[in-house]
């Protein structure tokens, strides 16, 4: 059971413009010490699993079987770098706006609904400045 909510952490509106570089670590450590306390990770993660098996496109088997036929091809033969293949071919993988295709990427209406869930989980715990 998730704990009390927590107040929520006041974050400057510039935020939205920082980069990876100008990111502060106390900050983001603040943000993810209160989504992990209060059970939104496990939210979150729980609804894009639930998102992704229940996906018409059956994602999780089509990265199954491409990972398989890459082992038994020999083409990799270490863990380390099927992971680091697999990543390249999701990230290189042309997906077809209709959604009925069989690619590799992240079907979009589990992307939507990952941002969805993720949005719903920070507004709980972070109040944006003026």
């Amino acid at each position: 059971m998730a704990a009390e909510p927590t107040t929520p952490i006041r974050v400057p509106k510039a935020a939205s413009t920082y980069t990876p570089s100008t990111q502060d670590p106390d900050l983001r450590h603040q943000i993810n010490t209160i989504l992990l306390k209060d059970g939104h990770i496990s939210k979150i993660q729980e609804t894009l699993l639930h998102t992704l098996n229940t996906s018409p496109t059956n994602w999780p088997t089509l990265i199954q079987t491409h990972a398989l036929t890459l082992l038994r091809s020999g083409e990799i033969t270490t863990f380390p770098q099927l992971m680091s293949r697999v990543l390249e071919d999701i990230k290189n993988d042309v997906k077809v706006e209709d959604g009925n295709n069989a690619g590799l990427g992240v079907p979009k209406g589990v992307v939507e609904e990952g941002l969805r869930i993720t949005r719903e989980c920070l507004d709980g715990v972070v109040e944006v400045g003026e």
